[in-house]
C-alpha cells in the first residue's frame, strides 16, 4: 500500500495538469506489474493457442487469398470477353512452357513434346486449355524458332493472375514438364506473367526470412550501441516477436472466417510489426530510463513511462492504424487486404508495448538487467536543443532547404511495373524469358490485343474494309510497329485485297492484250485495204454486168426460139429429099441464126471473168453474194461449154449447103445432133428473169461492199484509237501499285466475303475473327518494353484511336478495347493513382483529427502535418 501511495502522489506532483499523462494507462501498467506471470502467460498461451487452433498464415493465404488485381478491371474484362468469343479458356492466365535444345526439334524431342501435351490436357485440375501450335502446320512457325532450337507451348491454367490457384497451377505445370523432359538435353522453363507472379511471391517469402534476420540483427546492433546492454537491446525484439506471433494467429483465424487476405499480407505485416513494435518499445524504454535516472524505483518509472509516453504511443498507433484501415476503401486488392491486416498488427504492437514490456522490464530490473547506463548523449542533445531555441529562423530555413532538396529527389522516381526486375535472373520465369529472347523477338509472348466487338457480322466486303481502315489508323500511332489481324495476317495489309494491287493486275492484263493487239495492227491495215479492194471489184462487176448482160436476154430468147424452130424441122430431115424447098428456106435463115448465137456467146464470154470473182471464200459468208453465185451458174456454164458457139457453127454449116445431097444430109443430121445437145442446156429456163435477178444481186452486193468498206475503215481507225486509250488506262491503273503499293498510303481495300470459303485463308482468319464474325482482334506490337510507362500510355490510347476511326462506317457503334499485359499494368497504374489520392487524403484527415483531439489545438497539428 505504501508503494501505491507513492505512485499516486507522483502524478499529482510531476504531471498534474499536463495533457501527456494518462491515468488509465497508469492503471494498466500497475495491473501488469502486479500480475507479471499472469500477463506473460496470457501472451504465451494466446500465441500458442492460435498457432494450434488455426493453420499457418501462409497456408491460409494460399487457400483464401484474394486476387491482387480486381477482376473487374477493363483489361481483365476484355480478356474474358475475348476468351469467350474465340473459345479460348484460360486466356487471362496463360503460361508458356519454353523449351530449348541445341540439337534442334528432333523426332525424339517431338515425342516428348507430344507426351507433355497429352499429360497437360489430362490435368483438368490445373489446366484449362492447351494450345498446341506446333501441331498445326499453319501456326507451327509461331511457336518454333527459325533456328529450330527453341519452341514454346501456351497453356491456360486455372485461377486468376496473381491468385493462389494460378500459383498452384504453375507449380503443377512445372512439375509435369520437368518430369517428362528429365534425363534429356532439352531445357524446360515455365514462364509468362502468371509464372512471374508465382516466382515473385516465392522470392518474397524467401527474402522475408533473410530480411527478418537482417532486421533483427540490425535493430539489435543499433539498440546494443545505444543501450550498451544485450538484455535491453533484446527487449524490443521480444515485444516484436510476441506481437508477430499473436498477430499472425489472429489474422489466420480471421482469414479462416472469411476476412480477405492476400499473398502480400504476411510480408507487409512482418515489416510493419518490426517497425512499429521496436519504435514503441524504444519510446517506453527511453522514458523508463529517464525515470530511473530521476531517482524513481523501477516499477514507478515503468508506470510513469507507460502513463506518459504510452499516451504518445497510443496516438501514434491510432493514427497509423486508422490510416491503414482507410486502405480498406482502396480499389486495388493488394491495398484493401493489407490495410486491416496492418492495422491489426499495429494494435498488437501497441498492446504488447503497454502490457508485455512493463512486466518484463520489472522482472529484469529485480535482477539488475535492463537498467540504464551512463547517459553519453545528453550534453549533445542539450546543445542541439539550445541551438534551435537561439536560432530558430536560420535552422528552420536550413531544414526546409534540406527537406525540399530531399523531396525533389522523389520527383525523379520512376515506378516500375516490371515484376521480372524484382526477382533474381535465375528464377524459372526469368530464365524462360531469357530462353525465348535468345531465339525469338524480345518479349514475343507478352502480347497486346485490340478487341473490336460489333453487333453485326463483320465478315462482309465493307466490314473488312472498315476493319482494315481502323487497323491502318492504329498502325500509324507513334510507338506501334506492327498490327496483325484478319486483314493483315503478316502485319502488312493483305496485298491481294488492296485495290492498288487489283488495279495493277487489271492494268497488267490490259497491257498484255494491248501489246498483242498492237502487234496485229498490220492485220487491221490489211483488212482495211482488202475491204476497199473488194468494194472496188464489186463495183466494176456491177458495171460490167449491167453493160454486157443487157442484150443477152433478148439474144437468149431468140436462140431459144430458133431452137424450137429447128426442133420442128428435125423430123423432116429424114424427108429432106422430099422437102427440099423447106430446106432451102431453112438454109437461108442459117446466117442470121449463126450471127445471133455468136453474139450471145460473146456476151457470155465477156461476163464470165467478172463472175469468177464470186468464187472467193468470203462470198460464201455473205448471203447476197452466195445467191448471185447460184443465179449466175447457168450463164457461166454457157460460157464454159461453148454451146452458143456450136449453135453458130451449125448455122454456118447449114448456110453453106447448096442442095440436098446424101453427104450433105448426113452432115446436116450430125449438126442437128450437136444443136439438140446445146439447146438442152438452156431448154426450159427463164433466162431473162434469171439475168434480171443477177443484175439486181450484183448491184446490191456492190452497194453492201461499199458500205462494208466504210465500216471496216472506221472500225480499224477506232480500234487504233482504242488501243492507245487502253495503254493510257493500263499505265494509270498500274501507277498506284508502283508508287504506294504495300504501304498504308495505298487507298482502297476489298476482300470479298467468300474469301472465308478458302480453306487456307479461313484457318488463318479464325485466329483473328470469332466464329460468329461479331468479334475481331488485332495483335499490336510496339517499340516499347511492355512494362514501361510508355507502353501503358500507348495501351490507354489505342482504344480511342480505334474508336475514332469507326464513325460513318459499318463499325459505327462497335466497341474497341485493349487486352494484354501493358493494358493490365495501365489499369494497375490508374487504380494506384486513385488509391494514392484516396489514402493520402484519408491519412492526412485521420492524422489531423487525432492530433487535434490529443493536442486540443489546430495550428500545431497543421504544422506537424506540414513537416
Amino acid at each position: 500500500m505504501a508503494r501505491s501511495s507513492i505512485v499516486h502522489n507522483r502524478p499529482s506532483r510531476r504531471s498534474a495538469g499536463t495533457g501527456e499523462y494518462s491515468a488509465q494507462l497508469e492503471k494498466v501498467a500497475w495491473f501488469t506489474l502486479r500480475r507479471k506471470g499472469f500477463v506473460a502467460s496470457v501472451w504465451v498461451v494466446v500465441a500458442v493457442g492460435l498457432a494450434v487452433l488455426f493453420p499457418q498464415l501462409e497456408s491460409v493465404i494460399r487457400q483464401q487469398s484474394v486476387d491482387p488485381i480486381p477482376a473487374g478491371v477493363p483489361s481483365f474484362q476484355t480478356l474474358d470477353r475475348m476468351g469467350e468469343a474465340f473459345n479460348e479458356k484460360g486466356a487471362k492466365t496463360t503460361v508458356f512452357v519454353a523449351m530449348e535444345n541445341d540439337r534442334g526439334f528432333s523426332d525424339t524431342t517431338r515425342a516428348r513434346y507430344d507426351e507433355l501435351v497429352t499429360a497437360l490436357r489430362a490435368d483438368t485440375e490445373h489446366v484449362i486449355a492447351v494450345r498446341d501450335l506446333l501441331g498445326d502446320p499453319l501456326t507451327e512457325s509461331q511457336a518454333l524458332s527459325k533456328d529450330k532450337k527453341a519452341w514454346y507451348l501456351p497453356i491456360g491454367v486455372t485461377g486468376t493472375l496473381g491468385g493462389p490457384d494460378a500459383a498452384n497451377a504453375v507449380e503443377a505445370v512445372r512439375d509435369t514438364a520437368n518430369e517428362i523432359f528429365s534425363g534429356t538435353d532439352t531445357i524446360v522453363r515455365v514462364t509468362g506473367p502468371p509464372a512471374t507472379f508465382t516466382d515473385q511471391l516465392a522470392v518474397g517469402e524467401t527474402d522475408l526470412v533473410v530480411i527478418t534476420l537482417a532486421t533483427v540483427l540490425l535493430i539489435a546492433g543499433i539498440l546494443l550501441i545505444v543501450y550498451r546492454s544485450i538484455f535491453t537491446a533484446l527487449m524490443p525484439l521480444l515485444v516484436v516477436g510476441m506481437s508477430l506471433a499473436v498477430g499472425r494467429g489472429v489474422l489466420s483465424g480471421l482469414g479462416e472466417l472469411g476476412m480477405p487476405v492476400s499473398q502480400f499480407t504476411s510480408m507487409f505485416m512482418t515489416v510493419i510489426i518490426f517497425g512499429a513494435g521496436v519504435d514503441y518499445s524504444v519510446f517506453l524504454i527511453s522514458r523508463y530510463h529517464e525515470g530511473i535516472r530521476a531517482g524513481d524505483t523501477p516499477d514507478v518509472a515503468i508506470a510513469n513511462a507507460t502513463a506518459t509516453i504510452g499516451r504518445v504511443v497510443l496516438a501514434s498507433a491510432a493514427t497509423v492504424a486508422f490510416a491503414f484501415l482507410a486502405m480498406a476503401f482502396a480499389k486495388l486488392s493488394v491495398f484493401n487486404t493489407l490495410g486491416p491486416a496492418c492495422a491489426i498488427s499495429i494494435a498488437f504492437g501497441f498492446l504488447a508495448t503497454v502490457t508485455l514490456l512493463p512486466p518484463v522490464l520489472s522482472f529484469a530490473a529485480k535482477r539488475g538487467a535492463g537498467l540504464p547506463r551512463r547517459d553519453l548523449t545528453r550534453r549533445y542533445w542539450h546543445r542541439v536543443g539550445t541551438g534551435v531555441i537561439r536560432r530558430p529562423v536560420p535552422l528552420l530555413a536550413v531544414s526546409l532547404v534540406a527537406l525540399i532538396a530531399l523531396g525533389l529527389i522523389a520527383t525523379t522516381m520512376t515506378i516500375t511495373y516490371d515484376d521480372r526486375e524484382g526477382q533474381p535472373p535465375d528464377t524459372g520465369s526469368n530464365e524462360g524469358y531469357a530462353l525465348l529472347n535468345r531465339h525469338f523477338p524480345k518479349d514475343t509472348i507478352i502480347s497486346e490485343f485490340l478487341l473490336v466487338e460489333s453487333n453485326e457480322d463483320m465478315r462482309t466486303g465493307q466490314g473488312l474494309a472498315d476493319l482494315e481502315q481502323m487497323a491502318s489508323r492504329v498502325a500509324q500511332t507513334p510507338g506501334v510497329t506492327r498490327v496483325i489481324g484478319v486483314t493483315r495476317p503478316t502485319g502488312e495489309k493483305l496485298e491481294q485485297a488492296e485495290l492498288s494491287w487489283q488495279n495493277d493486275q487489271i492494268g497488267s492484263g490490259i497491257t498484255e492484250q494491248t501489246d498483242d493487239a498492237q502487234s496485229r495492227k498490220g492485220d487491221l491495215d490489211l483488212l482495211k485495204t482488202g475491204s476497199s479492194q473488194l468494194a472496188d471489184g464489186l463495183a466494176l462487176l456491177n458495171e460490167q454486168v449491167t453493160t454486157n448482160l443487157a442484150p443477152l436476154s433478148g439474144l437468149l430468147e431468140q436462140a431459144s426460139s430458133a431452137g424450137e424452130q429447128l426442133s420442128q424441122y428435125r423430123p423432116l430431115v429424114d424427108q429432106l429429099a422430099a422437102a427440099a424447098p423447106a430446106l432451102d428456106e431453112f438454109s437461108q435463115q442459117a446466117p442470121e441464126l449463126s450471127r445471133v448465137a455468136r453474139q450471145a456467146q460473146s456476151a457470155a464470154d465477156a461476163v464470165a471473168p467478172a463472175l469468177s470473182a464470186l468464187d472467193a471464200p468470203w462470198c460464201v459468208q455473205i448471203p447476197q453474194c452466195s445467191a448471185l453465185q447460184t443465179q449466175t451458174s447457168d450463164i457461166r456454164a454457157l460460157a464454159d461449154n461453148q454451146s452458143l458457139g456450136r449453135i453458130a457453127d451449125f448455122a454456118t454449116q447449114l448456110g453453106g449447103v447448096e442442095g440436098p445431097g446424101t453427104a450433105d444430109l448426113a452432115q446436116l443430121q450430125s449438126s442437128l445432133n450437136v444443136l439438140d445437145s446445146a439447146l438442152q442446156t438452156i431448154n426450159g429456163q427463164d433466162l431473162g428473169s434469171r439475168l434480171s435477178q443477177l443484175q439486181t444481186g450484183v448491184r446490191a452486193l456492190a452497194d453492201g461492199a461499199r458500205q462494208l468498206s466504210g465500216g471496216v475503215s472506221a472500225l480499224v481507225d477506232s480500234n487504233v484509237q482504242l488501243l492507245a486509250g487502253l495503254s493510257q488506262v493500263a499505265a494509270q491503273l498500274r501507277a498506284p501499285a508502283r508508287d504506294i503499293g504495300n504501304t498504308d498510303s495505298a487507298t482502297g481495300f476489298y476482300l470479298p466475303a467468300d474469301a472465308f470459303k478458302d480453306q487456307q485463308f479461313s484457318q488463318v482468319a479464325r485466329q483473328f475473327i470469332s466464329p460468329d464474325g461479331k468479334t475481331a482482334r488485332f495483335v499490336v506490337q510496339t517499340a516499347y518494353d511492355p512494362y514501361t510507362a510508355d507502353a501503358m500510355t500507348l495501351a490507354n490510347s489505342l482504344s480511342k484511336v480505334a474508336e475514332d476511326a469507326m464513325p460513318n462506317t459499318t463499325l459505327q457503334g462497335a466497341r474497341a478495347s485493349v487486352a494484354g499485359f501493358p493494358a493490365i499494368n495501365a489499369d494497375i497504374q490508374r487504380l494506384l493513382a486513385y488509391d494514392f489520392k484516396l489514402l493520402g487524403f484519408g491519412t492526412i484527415l485521420i492524422v489531423g483529427l487525432i492530433l487535434m483531439l490529443l493536442l486540443r489545438a489546430i495550428v500545431a497539428p497543421i504544422y506537424l502535418l506540414a513537416t
